[in-house]
């Protein structure tokens, strides 16, 4: 992990929103979907990999509607004393860093963000949300996500709590797989930059149980690792109700 802030930077690059977000553009009705793809082009802020100082850049959406992800993925690190938890977010989920009630929280939670890849972020800052009124349809998608997203922190706490870690890794490599993964003949494949750190990390758990977990995993073939894709092979796990002691 790079020990140091992140650089970010506006490269002078704009990107037209509902071009790059098609399912974004798909929310509009098609009559109004020209105008409204004009209006969405917005500056890109470039983050490159490691820690993101992300206070600055925040400072630039106060308000509008935050930083869109067009590409890469980052990880939201949260913890309290030496306990960490973090959640995985990628293309068209839409951040506001800006907002961390962690320093204001009776309890003293953390909160740091981490580029995986170089991130492209779109600014949806105040004028740009003026703009997009005329097209309420995109705000109410924009909306959407963020609902989804507290759906998927949900669906992660749940996964979080399983006594079995390599039951959990292994729920969660298919979480992840349902919105990253490609269906390939020999399994689903999950591109994604997931060391066993990052893992730990979005497990709750320690990095070498994970380690042992995922050999296990391996042993099993319900995991395989070829190089930077992860092949999850067989059938989604079902509920088994497991109740075995925690190792994790």
């Amino acid at each position: 992990m790079s020990v140091q802030s992140a650089f970010s930077s506006h490269a002078g690059e704009i990107a037209n929103v509902l071009e790059s977000d098609v399912e974004l553009a798909e929310a509009v009705p098609p009559a109004h979907r020209r105008p409204a793809r004009d209006a969405s082009r917005a500056r890109v802020l470039r983050v490159e990999r490691g820690v993101w100082d992300a206070r600055h850049d925040a400072e630039e959406v106060r308000g509008g509607h935050g930083l869109l992800v067009l590409s890469g993925v980052l990880i939201r690190r949260v913890g309290i004393t030496d306990h960490v938890g973090a959640e995985l977010l990628g293309p068209g989920d839409l951040l506001r860093p800006l907002e961390h009630d962690g320093e204001e929280a009776t309890l003293p939670f953390a909160a740091e963000w981490r580029a995986l890849e170089v991130l492209r972020l779109a600014v949806l800052d105040r004028r740009w949300s003026v703009r997009m009124c005329g097209f309420p349809d995109v705000g109410i998608a924009l909306t959407g996500r963020a609902m989804l997203r507290s759906r998927r922190l949900a669906n992660t706490l749940v996964i979080a709590s399983h006594p079995r870690l390599d039951q959990r890794l292994r729920l969660l490599m298919w979480e992840l797989a349902d919105r990253y993964g490609t269906v390939h003949a020999d399994g689903v494949h999950l591109r994604l930059p997931l060391t066993h750190e990052v893992l730990a990390e979005l497990a709750a758990a320690r990095r070498p149980s994970v380690s042992s977990a995922l050999g296990r995993l391996a042993r099993r073939g319900d995991l395989e690792r070829r190089g930077n894709v992860w092949v999850l092979c067989g059938e989604p796990p079902a509920n088994d109700g497991g109740s075995a002691a925690a190792d994790g």
